[in-house]
């Protein structure tokens, strides 16, 4: 089964948090999960919007209930330096198709410790076009 969380554990099959995030969620042009399968994390995107988004950067913070601190990685899109190994093969540009892109795994880790992500991003919305000509 596969486990999906931003804050806290959760059963749920969705990407939110709880019932109400659901909601919320429905409205926006980026979703952004990490699910769990074993000791792994697995960073997914998806984009809800009619347009083209361009991904600046990907936070994913670490913690622990009840204990002070984090660890904050930067993900950028290559060639620029990251704090994890940036999947996605399409570079920074995420298309409006749908899907659950994955962006990155970390490995290793521990029972207790909390994982969430927030997505930095561009959506490109405006378009010009030509009129038509007949050959």
């Amino acid at each position: 089964m596969s486990y999906s969380f931003d804050v806290a554990l959760s059963r749920e099959v969705t990407m939110a948090c709880n019932a109400c995030e659901t909601l919320f969620q429905g409205s926006h042009t980026l979703v952004v999960s990490v699910d769990k399968s074993g000791n792994s994390a697995f960073l997914r995107i998806r984009n809800q919007s009619r347009n083209i988004l361009v991904i600046n950067r990907i936070l994913l913070c670490l913690t622990r209930a009840g204990i002070a601190g984090s660890t904050t990685y930067y993900l950028r899109p290559p060639p620029q330096p990251s704090g994890a190994i940036w999947m996605y093969p399409y570079g920074a540009y995420l298309e409006p198709t749908g899907i659950n892109a994955l962006f990155t795994i970390l490995h290793g880790i521990p029972p207790g410790l909390i994982v969430q992500a927030q997505v930095e991003y561009i959506e490109i919305e405006g378009r010009s076009r030509s009129c038509q000509t007949t050959f």
